[in-house]
């Protein structure tokens, strides 16, 4: 021990003692100042002349793919959660086989809780056999982990295996009031009449402590009910709608599952819930009508379109648009130029795109060029009819986009107009995109590269390919290069 100590003590001696006498042998500051420039620049002259300079601090860029893989592989749990929370489609899909392996290998409920999150905003189903072993272990995982995997179920909407079914019945059953909400949802996406039956069953028995978590576990298998409209629950449901000291919400979904089973018995019930002063039952009334096609539904949807209720008028709006109601045209036109709700005036001006009628194609071409128009309004018609009717503004698309690339006082409006197009695939942005990427504003050029990855049209290709090629460009160059690969 004691060697040791007179070790550490000679080695701590030798080194202060250099220090001390490379401080004495070091020029004064105002010395260095001036020296340290001298001999920087003639470093940076020699190598010039020798062809071999270097820039102090830089280094090769990664590809931004190869980085991602990178934080997955070796990064904190922070840096793998940035990558993916961020990760775009095409990438997510370029990746696959890295995430699938991060998922195996990672033992942090928060990177797999994060994994359920992406595969789910995609949409896709290669961790169904996983979701099914964290529910029929669900007691020894961590609660938020739980609800992400139900939630992830309830939008892949996988088949529903005997294993996932035991699993979601046996939590619905020994512990409702954690995930009672979630499971039944997930049974409501997957689920088939006998899980109706089930459903309607336990609606029937359910008795919980908390009166108000009650009622929304009630409400959340009704809403089940009526995605899965089970003839084998009809009874269940007329009973359901017709209990006039039943909750408003129940009586809603029964109404509406019952309409979607087709029988046209219940239209006149449909009409009576039509006069009823509870919005709610409204607007489950012209759901239902939206199963039918008869002079009375008819009329019943187009009465909606007058409703108080802001919710009633965007339920006919959807059943417009759903079954191309030629004879709602007028309604919808009135509803996009004066309906005092944004909601509805935006959900009207895409029924107008997909009814596609002359004078509703005229009143969007007259408001989309329109300048005083609010911007927002505006941005929802080129949203809208790229989406349904890209030719009902065949001939002012260009003329109005093209004219806010060039005006700087129309700068937000362009990259408002721009982040819609490069969202939609389309045929008719072209030119459009050719000018964003030639803009000098580093968002424009942004966007327009943005819309060549969506639609990649090919006399943009020449533009993209310059900016790969200019290191001037930064992240832009960076971001060119793989769209090209």
């Amino acid at each position: 021990m004691k060697k040791l100590i007179f070790m550490i003590l000679t080695a701590l001696s030798v080194l202060m003692a250099r220090t001390y006498a490379a401080a004495d042998t070091a020029p004064s500051k105002t010395t260095a100042d001036k020296t340290v420039p001298q001999v920087k620049q003639q470093a940076e002259q020699d190598a010039q002349r020798s062809g071999t300079e270097k820039p102090e601090d830089k280094k090769q860029e990664l590809d931004e793919i190869e980085k991602a893989r990178q934080a997955l592989q070796y990064g904190l749990e922070s840096e793998i959660l940035e990558v993916v929370n961020k990760v775009e489609k095409r990438d997510f899909e370029t990746m696959q086989d890295d995430f699938n392996r991060l998922f195996m290998e990672t033992k942090s409920p928060a990177v797999r809780e994060g994994l359920f999150g992406l595969y789910q905003k995609y949409k896709n189903t290669q961790l169904t056999e996983a979701a099914v072993a964290v529910l029929a272990d669900y007691e020894a995982q961590q609660r938020t982990l739980v609800k992400a995997v139900l939630s992830y179920l309830a939008t892949v909407k996988p088949e529903l295996t005997p294993a996932l079914n035991e699993a979601l019945q046996k939590m619905l059953t020994q512990d409702t009031a954690e995930y009672g909400a979630e499971t039944v949802s997930v049974l409501g996406e997957i689920g088939s009449d006998e899980e109706a039956v089930f459903l309607a069953d336990y609606f029937d028995s359910l008795t919980i402590d908390d009166a108000k978590q009650e009622l929304i576990l009630k409400q959340t298998i009704m809403a089940a009910l009526e995605k899965l409209h089970s003839e084998d629950t009809r009874a269940f449901l007329s009973e359901r709608a017709q209990d006039e000291n039943e909750n408003i919400y129940v009586r809603s979904s029964a109404i509406a599952g019952l309409a979607q089973m087709g029988n046209p018995d219940i239209v006149p019930l449909l009409a009576e819930f039509f006069e009823q002063p509870e919005p709610q039952l409204r607007e489950a009334a012209i759901r239902g009508a939206a199963s039918f096609d008869t002079d009375e539904t008819r009329k019943l949807i187009l009465q909606g379109f007058k409703d108080s209720y802001y919710k009633v008028r965007l339920e006919s709006l959807k059943t417009a648009q759903k079954t191309k109601m030629a004879e709602a045209a007028p309604y919808v036109l009135y509803r996009a130029k004066y309906d005092p709700t944004d909601a509805v005036r935006f959900a009207a001006v895409e029924t107008l795109a997909v009814l596609n009628t002359a004078e509703g194609n005229t009143w969007l071409a007259e408001t989309f060029r329109d300048s005083k128009k609010s911007e927002k309004l505006r941005v929802t018609i080129l949203s809208s009819v790229l989406k349904h009717n890209s030719a009902a503004l065949a001939a002012d698309l260009d003329t109005v986009v093209l004219a806010t690339v060039t005006d700087n006082k129309q700068k937000k409006l362009r990259y408002e107009f721009g982040k819609e197009i490069a969202k939609i695939e389309n045929t008719a942005t072209a030119e459009i995109c050719k000018a964003f990427l030639q803009s000098d504003d580093v968002l424009t050029k942004s966007i327009g590269l943005d819309m060549f990855k969506t639609n990649a049209p090919a006399d943009a290709r020449a533009l993209v390919e310059a900016i790969a090629q200019d290191e001037k460009q930064g992240a832009l160059q960076r971001r060119a290069q793989r769209l090209l690969k």
